[in-house]
């Protein structure tokens, strides 16, 4: 089902991907990425097609881009869509008690805010409460402050967040970690030239020392785009640990660090060996 609208603008759609015959089934609702100014749903349709042949009723959402709106316009956006899967989920098999948010680059800073930020979702009338795990792949700007103003990704910021690179860091995730937030997982690979992985390392010990539950896999060998194939097997063990738990926190707080020398990266990386000369749909 594509092109369904959860907002008045043509950018406030989302793609639904089904199982067959889902029957309270677990939802997440992917969000892309391009650097606040570009990118479609449509280039990760080989994520929504395995999460859904893994059981998950998956939404791929578009929102508003820069320069025409500036944040927290996109941010806004992806709040509208989780109220729109957590309102409508039901009528397509999805249980709303079971919502995870995901998302690449520019859209994993997004799905952090709003599952970080209160004020996003009580604008839709919803509390923080109702998204139950985030995963965040090559996050971009996820402690996003002045001194980025610097870095090689200026150009894409000051169309998103304005020119007063003082007041970036309002938009940062990092600043609105709070105890009370859903299990993470934080993937990123560490030849990553776009989005520096120092930055998804920084917010996962952030979310460390507040207690959230947090999983950081670095991926040796992996830039901004390989990233998304060499998490597929990651993303579906927390998921699928998420939702044994019926969309409880994970045990414990503290980081669980996936480093080049841990069994887990390299069961991960073995894994995605297998797919990486099949089709992009092996996700």
């Amino acid at each position: 089902m594509f092109d369904i609208p959860y907002g008045p603008d043509p950018l406030q759609s989302l793609d639904l991907f089904l199982p067959t015959a889902p029957t309270a089934a677990p939802m997440v609702l992917f969000i892309h990425g391009g650097g606040w100014s570009a990118g479609d749903k449509w280039r990760d349709v080989a994520a929504g097609d395995r999460l859904t042949r893994e059981g998950f009723v998956t939404a791929l959402a578009n929102y508003r881009l820069s320069p025409a709106v500036q944040h927290p316009t996109h941010a806004q956006d992806v709040a509208r869509a989780v109220a729109w899967c957590r309102r409508h989920g039901p009528q397509y098999g999805a249980n709303p008690e079971r919502l995870y948010l995901m998302g690449h680059s520019s859209g994993a800073h997004l799905v952090a805010s709003v599952a970080l930020d209160r004020s996003y979702l009580a604008a839709e009338g919803l509390d923080r409460a109702v998204v139950q795990g985030v995963i965040g792949i090559a996050g971009a700007g996820y402690d996003l402050d002045a001194s980025y103003a610097m870095s090689a990704m200026a150009p894409l910021l000051v169309p998103a967040f304005g020119p007063d690179c003082w007041r970036w860091a309002d938009a940062a995730p990092v600043r609105h970690v709070h105890p009370h937030a859903p299990p993470f997982l934080l993937i990123h690979g560490l030849a990553d030239r776009e989005a520096p992985p120092s930055s998804t390392e920084a917010f996962a010990t952030a979310l460390e020392q507040a207690g959230v539950p947090t999983e950081l896999a670095l991926l040796p060998g992996e830039d901004h785009t390989s990233v998304m194939v060499a998490a597929a097997p990651l993303v579906l063990g927390f998921l699928r640990g998420l939702n044994w738990k019926c969309g409880s926190s994970a045990t414990g707080p503290g980081v669980n660090r996936s480093r080049p020398t841990s069994t887990r990266l390299t069961r991960a990386k073995t894994t995605c060996a297998s797919t990486r000369s099949e089709s992009r749909d092996a996700y």
